[in-house]
């Protein structure tokens, strides 16, 4: 790591902080310092999450039997079908997640399954398990196995269970679709905004206050003042989603968009937007933090951050996947209805009447493009490519 870029080292500080690296320091055989890293158990235990979600979604939505039995030479042997050796895969290894016990009941549905399903029954199957594989020659693993099929079955094809998910769905496309309705509008009246990226996060104690709906007061101060220019000047629009995760509890993901003809340095007014955050609504930087997600900037396909042309289909993309993260609803963890509305943005501009002041705009005012590509209609503009942010 290169110790006099600023840019790089925070980087780096923002993956150790978030458990995605882990830091190894000792002293090898002849007695040398030795300093290593290696990947964290916080992004193990979230990748875990995403398969033992995706398995039990799989099981549920199948018909096939947990095992078959094939006889050969006269003797009869149990086989796991594919989905039962996956599912039991991701259950013997749940101890991965044991810093959320307590927290079940605030998991996604198919999750909330899987892991009370994978607590019950495992710790009964350790005298049946050969190097991670479930023996079916005894009877009672067999009726376990089969048993929990039957159940993920049996919840998640139940009217309350998929009309929940489907809620989820309804909500992620309304969301989406509202927000990218909302970006086209203020391209309407701003030619070429500026895009900045922040996450908010809260440590210690303030974690566990979130939890219990005690910061309900930072968040409305936070979103006010940056509504009324009190924190970054000339902001024509926001989007805000809070979010429940694995490590990092409940934490802001934020998009604000200022005016492009009179701002052009995102990194410095993104990292005006963090500290606010630390210092005026949460007030310590040991119960608050962020981070500017400039520093990701070059790891994007399209990055969606700094000037956004409204003819540039680079940029445009770049928001699209933006959006469609900050509106998703298949997380890890729900928040709870009594928290209200997770997803918030402003207003959309007022458009202006009579004739537009200043140069007009090379394309005209068509929006064309950016309707194409973030709300799915037809265009006939010509693709400008990539414009230099």
């Amino acid at each position: 790591m290169n110790d006099a870029n600023p840019v790089l080292r925070e980087r780096f500080h923002n993956l150790v902080s978030s458990g995605v690296v882990i830091p190894l320091q000792y002293r090898d055989d002849s007695d040398q310092y030795v300093e290593q890293y290696d990947v964290g158990t916080n992004k193990s235990a979230v990748d875990y999450l995403d398969r033992l979600r995706e398995e039990v979604r799989r099981v549920a939505c199948s018909d096939i039997p947990p095992w078959t039995m094939n006889s050969r030479g006269g003797k009869s042997r149990y086989v796991m079908s594919k989905e039962a050796r996956r599912l039991w895969l991701e259950f013997n290894q749940v101890d991965r997640i044991h810093k959320v016990w307590g927290r079940e009941r605030g998991m996604h549905p198919y999750l909330n399954v899987g892991v009370h399903l994978a607590r019950k029954w495992v710790p009964r199957l350790k005298w049946y398990i050969c190097e991670n594989n479930l023996v079916l020659s005894e009877e009672y693993p067999r009726r376990v196995l089969g048993h929990i099929f039957r159940v993920i079955r049996r919840v998640c094809t139940h009217q309350d269970f998929r009309r929940r998910i489907e809620g989820l769905d309804r909500k992620q496309r309304e969301n989406f679709e509202s927000c990218c309705k909302y970006f086209v509008d203020i391209l309407r009246t701003h030619a070429r905004p500026l895009v900045l990226r922040v996450d908010l996060y809260l440590e210690r104690e303030a974690k566990t206050a979130a939890r219990d709906g005690l910061l309900g007061q930072a968040e409305e101060k936070f979103i006010r003042n940056l509504r009324e220019d009190r924190i970054i000047p000339d902001v024509i629009g926001y989007i805000v989603r809070r979010e429940d995760s694995y490590d990092r509890g409940i934490h802001l993901h934020l998009m604000v968009i200022v005016d492009g003809a009179k701002h052009c340095k995102s990194y410095a007014l993104a990292e005006i937007v963090k500290e606010y955050w630390i210092q005026e609504c949460v007030g310590s930087p040991e119960l608050a933090s962020g981070f500017n997600c400039y520093l990701r900037k070059h790891q994007y396909l399209f990055a969606g951050i700094g000037h956004v042309h409204y003819a540039d289909q680079g940029a445009l993309t770049g928001v699209r996947e933006a959006i469609r993260y900050l509106t998703l609803t298949d997380c890890h963890f729900l928040l709870p209805e009594s928290f209200g509305k997770n997803l918030r943005k402003g207003q959309p501009p007022r458009q202006p009447k009579g004739k537009r002041r200043g140069a007009p705009r090379r394309f005209g005012n068509d929006v064309s493009v950016a309707e194409h590509i973030l709300l799915g209609k037809g265009t006939n503009s010509q693709p400008t490519g990539h414009r230099r942010q």
